[in-house]
């Protein structure tokens, strides 16, 4: 069902998932940054053995390089892309598409996803409630793979070249 979706679609879904009345928990830009360079690293991967600079992922997803560097540090901690030095070093990724789950991407450069206002007088109900809601949220990050990104983007970018080629 994702594969059916624009990438686009899926960052509205994404945002409109995370986001509460009080703006409590979002999407942010360097969530978004994080996983544009993730689906640009698959992208790289698919077709190459070799790593792809940050320079041109930067380039690639008009992501300021020195953001781009930070956000990388902390994938790179996390586990899920592979760094190599050297002129013709750069970033891969460490598992297969399939093992990298939005989650792993948001959790990596945002920390823990929780939705529930930092109030402590929550009543046992509401507390249960933010509990449930962080829960299915979570639950909706880890079913969308990386995988999942990679190949609606590659949908994405054809049926905009097609579009191209009607007009």
């Amino acid at each position: 069902m994702l594969r059916l979706l624009n990438t686009l679609t899926i960052k509205r879904y994404i945002i409109f998932v995370l986001s509460t009345p009080d703006n409590h928990m979002k999407l942010t830009t360097k969530g978004q940054y994080a996983i544009q360079a993730m689906i640009d690293i698959a992208m790289h991967c698919s077709k190459s053995d070799l790593p792809i600079s940050l320079r041109e992922v930067a380039k690639n997803q008009s992501i300021p390089l020195p953001f781009l560097e930070q956000i990388a540090i902390k994938l790179r901690r996390a586990g899920l892309v592979k760094s190599t030095r050297g002129p013709s070093g750069g970033y891969i990724l460490s598992k297969d598409k399939k093992q990298i789950s939005l989650a792993d991407i948001m959790q990596a450069v945002e920390g823990q996803i929780n939705v529930a206002p930092n109030t402590s007088n929550n009543f046992e109900v509401t507390q249960e409630l933010w509990q449930k809601l962080n829960r299915s949220i979570f639950t909706i990050l880890k079913s969308i793979t990386l995988e999942d990104l990679y190949f609606d983007s590659i949908s994405f970018k054809a049926s905009k070249e097609n579009q191209a080629y009607i007009k």
